[in-house]
């Protein structure tokens, strides 16, 4: 069992990762000209970034199905507006916001879910608004919910037993995207959309958002410190976080 001193870092530790994120998805809004004027974030987690951008005058909105998440974001930040909601249905009127967040979210909800829950992102969003989408890359080195190498570039029949395994931990609730599932998803909501990996790339590689895990980190320092920086840039595309912006 977890000790409260102990839960408490943690929540600092994961508010303090979610955060660095905004350097990500301000970069995003810039390259599009993109200034928020209501935000809403969808599976907003213990609410650092909500909280971000409600500290720098937007109107911000959190949503998660996650009560626990719920009641440690609205108890940390009480100033923000935190929802407890189904996981489909957006308790909002149409065209109520200009800007979605999804950080880190879409692999957490099935492939079949997906329709339903693109469809109310369309519904609150006004024509023209823009969804920042980040996402779990299946051909990821580390897979970062168990921290095993490779798992999902595995056939997904081997992913939880190999994390039963491995891990002694489930591993059943989890949909990672590659670059083709990504884009026809979107292509299949009319959703206008651009592939900013490069972005995330640039922040980790620069040290702005640093690499999490050691094995990551070692393998593009030393590709750096060969001087292939192109190189390490190269493969880096092709197994970091996904990072879309999509429009209506």
């Amino acid at each position: 069992m977890t000790s409260s001193g102990e839960e408490t870092a943690t929540f600092k530790d994961k508010s303090g990762i979610r955060e660095l994120r905004t350097f990500d998805i301000d970069r995003c809004f810039q390259e599009f000209g993109h200034t928020p004027k209501r935000i809403l974030d969808v599976g907003h987690g213990y609410g650092a970034i909500a909280n971000h951008y409600h500290l720098r005058g937007y109107d911000v909105t959190g949503i998660d199905v996650n009560p626990i998440a719920v009641e440690k974001a609205l108890k940390s930040y009480p100033d923000v507006k935190f929802i407890l909601y189904d996981g489909k249905t957006f308790p909002f009127e149409e065209s109520g916001f200009d800007t979605v967040i999804l950080n880190d979210v879409l692999e957490h909800i099935s492939y079949d879910d997906m329709d339903v829950v693109l469809s109310e992102i369309k519904r609150v969003l006004l024509p023209g608004g823009i969804i920042y989408i980040s996402v779990m890359n299946r051909w990821q080195l580390i897979e970062p919910h168990s921290l095993i190498p490779l798992l999902t570039w595995l056939p997904r029949s081997a992913w939880h037993p190999v994390s039963r395994k491995l891990k002694k931990r489930d591993y059943i609730h989890y949909w990672p995207y590659t670059r083709g599932r990504l884009k026809s998803l979107l292509k299949k909501h009319d959703l206008e959309h651009h592939d900013l990996t490069h972005v995330y790339v640039y922040h980790k590689m620069s040290g702005i958002n640093p690499v999490g895990d050691r094995i990551t980190s070692k393998l593009m320092n030393t590709l750096k410190w060969l001087h292939l920086d192109s190189i390490a840039f190269y493969l880096a595309l092709k197994v970091s976080v996904l990072l879309y912006i999509a429009r209506k």
